[in-house]
Protein backbone atom coordinates (compact mmCIF):
# COMPACT_ATOMS: atom_id res chain seq x y z
CA UNK A 1 0.00 0.00 0.00
CA UNK A 2 1.06 3.53 -0.62
CA UNK A 3 0.08 7.12 0.17
CA UNK A 4 -1.03 9.80 -2.28
CA UNK A 5 2.35 11.52 -1.87
CA UNK A 6 4.13 8.29 -2.76
CA UNK A 7 1.86 7.92 -5.79
CA UNK A 8 2.84 11.40 -6.98
CA UNK A 9 6.53 10.52 -6.56
CA UNK A 10 5.95 7.22 -8.39
CA UNK A 11 4.40 9.10 -11.33
CA UNK A 12 7.29 11.59 -11.28
CA UNK A 13 9.83 8.75 -11.30
CA UNK A 14 8.13 7.07 -14.27
CA UNK A 15 8.10 10.40 -16.10
CA UNK A 16 11.81 10.94 -15.39
CA UNK A 17 12.70 7.48 -16.68
CA UNK A 18 10.81 8.05 -19.93
CA UNK A 19 12.25 11.56 -20.25
CA UNK A 20 15.75 10.05 -19.96
CA UNK A 21 14.94 7.75 -22.90
CA UNK A 22 14.10 10.86 -24.93
CA UNK A 23 10.34 10.37 -24.85
CA UNK A 24 8.00 13.29 -25.39
CA UNK A 25 4.70 13.56 -23.55
CA UNK A 26 2.39 15.96 -21.77
CA UNK A 27 3.15 16.22 -18.07
CA UNK A 28 1.08 13.42 -16.50
CA UNK A 29 -1.16 14.04 -13.51
CA UNK A 30 -2.62 11.96 -10.74
CA UNK A 31 -6.39 12.03 -11.32
CA UNK A 32 -9.56 10.87 -9.59
CA UNK A 33 -11.49 7.95 -11.06
CA UNK A 34 -15.02 7.58 -9.76
CA UNK A 35 -15.66 8.59 -6.17
CA UNK A 36 -12.49 7.40 -4.48
CA UNK A 37 -10.02 5.77 -6.88
CA UNK A 38 -6.96 7.65 -8.12
CA UNK A 39 -4.57 6.97 -10.94
CA UNK A 40 -3.00 8.12 -14.14
CA UNK A 41 -3.04 7.43 -17.85
CA UNK A 42 -0.52 8.91 -20.23
CA UNK A 43 1.19 8.17 -23.50
CA UNK A 44 4.75 8.93 -24.54
CA UNK A 45 6.30 8.95 -27.99
CA UNK A 46 9.83 7.63 -28.26
CA UNK A 47 12.47 9.03 -30.59
CA UNK A 48 13.19 7.24 -33.83
CA UNK A 49 11.52 6.63 -37.14
CA UNK A 50 8.30 8.58 -37.36
CA UNK A 51 6.84 6.59 -40.25
CA UNK A 52 4.25 5.28 -40.06
CA UNK A 53 4.19 6.71 -36.50
CA UNK A 54 6.79 6.98 -33.75
CA UNK A 55 7.05 4.19 -31.17
CA UNK A 56 4.52 4.75 -28.39
CA UNK A 57 4.44 3.72 -24.77
CA UNK A 58 1.24 3.99 -22.72
CA UNK A 59 1.05 3.65 -18.94
CA UNK A 60 -2.16 3.44 -16.92
CA UNK A 61 -2.66 2.63 -13.25
CA UNK A 62 -5.74 2.75 -10.99
CA UNK A 63 -5.38 2.70 -7.22
CA UNK A 64 -8.20 2.25 -4.72
CA UNK A 65 -8.30 3.37 -1.09
CA UNK A 66 -7.51 0.51 1.27
CA UNK A 67 -7.66 2.42 4.53
CA UNK A 68 -7.40 6.09 5.42
CA UNK A 69 -4.73 7.72 3.29
CA UNK A 70 -3.40 4.42 1.85
CA UNK A 71 -3.98 3.05 -1.65
CA UNK A 72 -3.66 -0.36 -3.31
CA UNK A 73 -3.03 -0.94 -7.04
CA UNK A 74 -6.09 -2.62 -8.60
CA UNK A 75 -5.62 -2.14 -12.36
CA UNK A 76 -2.81 -1.47 -14.79
CA UNK A 77 -2.16 -1.39 -18.50
CA UNK A 78 1.37 -0.99 -19.78
CA UNK A 79 1.51 -0.99 -23.59
CA UNK A 80 4.33 -0.60 -26.09
CA UNK A 81 3.42 -0.18 -29.74
CA UNK A 82 6.46 -0.05 -31.97
CA UNK A 83 4.92 1.29 -35.17
CA UNK A 84 8.19 1.41 -37.19
CA UNK A 85 8.62 -2.36 -36.64
CA UNK A 86 4.82 -2.98 -36.68
CA UNK A 87 4.58 -4.87 -33.38
CA UNK A 88 3.08 -4.65 -29.88
CA UNK A 89 3.80 -5.90 -26.36
CA UNK A 90 1.60 -5.23 -23.31
CA UNK A 91 1.05 -6.22 -19.69
CA UNK A 92 -2.45 -5.84 -18.25
CA UNK A 93 -4.40 -6.24 -15.05
CA UNK A 94 -8.09 -5.40 -15.44
CA UNK A 95 -11.44 -7.19 -15.17
CA UNK A 96 -10.06 -9.46 -12.43
CA UNK A 97 -13.34 -11.30 -11.84
CA UNK A 98 -13.56 -12.35 -15.51
CA UNK A 99 -9.94 -13.47 -15.80
CA UNK A 100 -10.02 -15.26 -12.42
CA UNK A 101 -13.24 -17.09 -13.30
CA UNK A 102 -12.27 -18.02 -16.86
CA UNK A 103 -8.52 -18.59 -16.56
CA UNK A 104 -7.59 -18.67 -12.87
CA UNK A 105 -5.41 -15.53 -13.18
CA UNK A 106 -5.88 -11.79 -12.77
CA UNK A 107 -3.10 -10.60 -15.10
CA UNK A 108 -2.41 -11.26 -18.75
CA UNK A 109 -0.14 -10.20 -21.57
CA UNK A 110 -0.49 -9.19 -25.20
CA UNK A 111 2.11 -9.87 -27.85
CA UNK A 112 1.92 -9.19 -31.58
CA UNK A 113 4.91 -9.91 -33.78
CA UNK A 114 2.83 -8.36 -36.57
CA UNK A 115 0.79 -5.41 -35.34
CA UNK A 116 -2.92 -6.07 -35.67
CA UNK A 117 -2.45 -9.79 -36.30
CA UNK A 118 -2.18 -11.45 -32.88
CA UNK A 119 -1.63 -15.21 -32.88
CA UNK A 120 -3.52 -15.17 -29.55
CA UNK A 121 -5.56 -12.40 -27.93
CA UNK A 122 -4.39 -12.99 -24.35
CA UNK A 123 -1.37 -14.79 -22.92
CA UNK A 124 -0.75 -16.03 -19.40
CA UNK A 125 1.71 -13.84 -17.57
CA UNK A 126 2.98 -12.81 -14.18
CA UNK A 127 2.32 -9.51 -12.43
CA UNK A 128 4.75 -6.74 -13.35
CA UNK A 129 5.14 -3.19 -12.13
CA UNK A 130 5.57 -0.16 -14.36
CA UNK A 131 9.35 -0.14 -13.90
CA UNK A 132 9.73 -3.75 -15.03
CA UNK A 133 7.38 -3.13 -17.96
CA UNK A 134 9.38 -0.11 -19.12
CA UNK A 135 12.61 -2.11 -18.78
CA UNK A 136 11.23 -4.95 -20.86
CA UNK A 137 9.85 -2.60 -23.51
CA UNK A 138 13.10 -0.66 -23.78
CA UNK A 139 15.18 -3.84 -24.10
CA UNK A 140 13.29 -4.75 -27.28
CA UNK A 141 12.90 -1.22 -28.66
CA UNK A 142 14.46 -0.97 -32.10
CA UNK A 143 15.86 -4.50 -31.97
CA UNK A 144 15.16 -6.55 -35.11
CA UNK A 145 14.76 -9.84 -33.21
CA UNK A 146 11.22 -11.18 -32.63
CA UNK A 147 9.48 -10.20 -29.40
CA UNK A 148 9.15 -13.85 -28.41
CA UNK A 149 5.38 -14.24 -28.70
CA UNK A 150 5.80 -17.87 -29.78
CA UNK A 151 7.25 -18.73 -26.37
CA UNK A 152 4.19 -17.42 -24.49
CA UNK A 153 1.26 -19.63 -23.45
CA UNK A 154 -2.06 -18.66 -25.01
CA UNK A 155 -5.11 -18.43 -22.75
CA UNK A 156 -7.22 -20.18 -25.39
CA UNK A 157 -9.33 -19.42 -28.41
CA UNK A 158 -11.35 -16.25 -28.13
CA UNK A 159 -9.52 -15.26 -24.96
Amino acid sequence: MTTSGELRRHLGNLSSILWNYGATFAVPTLDRYGESDVGFAFAAELPGASLPKPPRLELTEVWTPERRGRYRLVEYAYDFIEYPLARRRAFHRHDPEHFAREFGVIVHEHCEEILGQPRCHHYYGLPVDAYEAIGRFMSSWGQPEPLGCATLRCMGEGA
